[in-house]
């Protein structure tokens, strides 16, 4: 079985907030998937999104060295396996999969993560959740989440409405499998305050929601204030927390 593979890497998780389900400040070991359906305007991994593009994948030869070794797409299984095995320092907390979008290469997926958890790891699976059906053939084998809500100003789609119903269906259905999920929402200076609070309707009494704000940051401590606020009087004061790409002020993967 083969899969379109980016990178593995050893490093922190530097999202998630203090929020149920998140590992931020955990170490994990980042297993990137090339490919995703969305392309939203503040994506990070630009170079990945169209799978057809990406002839190579590199791994990590020793955590925290930045030397790297490349091998050629697509990927198979056990060199994937062996790439994390090399990385494993013992104080993982989880494997991360992440994207692009895992769940489009979703048999490859469910087979690595299955095979992970035979070896002892968890699972931890970041993800836009906008595909639901194939949510459904992971959600057994993940432990924990982080799902995507795409607000309007990601622009990925006209009908984001439905996209972000589509995330919350997957919510559920991780939710109901066992798995400990979180939402996360990038906001902007454009994010609107209607918007939040139908999200944290949408979310209420069935996962925590972390709101992080789009780097380079361009939103003053008022504006983040009152989303945080927002969300909070619905969802409650302890499911609500904020999120930074801690990673990137650390200078790690």
């Amino acid at each position: 079985m083969k899969l379109i593979m980016a990178e593995v890497f050893n490093s922190w998780q530097g999202e998630g907030g203090s929020v149920s389900g998140s590992a931020f400040g955990r170490r994990q070991i980042f297993v990137r998937f090339a490919g995703c359906d969305l392309h939203c305007q503040w994506c990070d991994s630009k170079q990945y999104i169209d799978a057809s593009r990406v002839s190579r994948w590199c791994y990590e030869v020793e955590p925290f060295t930045g030397k790297f070794e490349y091998r050629p797409n697509p990927a198979s299984i056990d060199e994937v396996v062996d790439a994390v095995l090399r990385l494993d320092t013992g104080d993982i907390h989880s494997i991360s999969y992440t994207g692009g979008e895992p769940t489009l290469q979703v048999k490859p997926l469910k087979a690595l993560m299955e095979h992970m958890k035979n070896l002892g790891f968890d699972n931890f699976l970041e993800t836009h959740g906008g595909l639901p059906e194939l949510i459904k053939v992971v959600a057994p084998f993940t432990d924990y989440v982080s799902v995507d809500i795409k607000d309007e100003t990601a622009k990925t789609t006209e009908d984001w409405r439905n996209l972000v119903l589509r995330e919350v269906e997957s919510i559920r259905i991780l939710k109901k499998a066992g798995a400990k999920v979180y939402a996360k929402l990038v906001v902007t200076s454009g994010t609107k305050v209607e918007n939040v609070r139908w999200y944290a309707g949408l979310l209420k009494d069935l996962a925590p929601l972390v709101i992080q704000p789009k780097e380079p940051i361009e939103m003053n401590q008022g504006q983040l204030m009152e989303l945080y606020h927002e969300a909070s009087i619905i969802m409650g004061r302890k499911n609500v927390g904020l999120s930074f790409q801690v990673h990137k002020y650390l200078n790690v993967l």
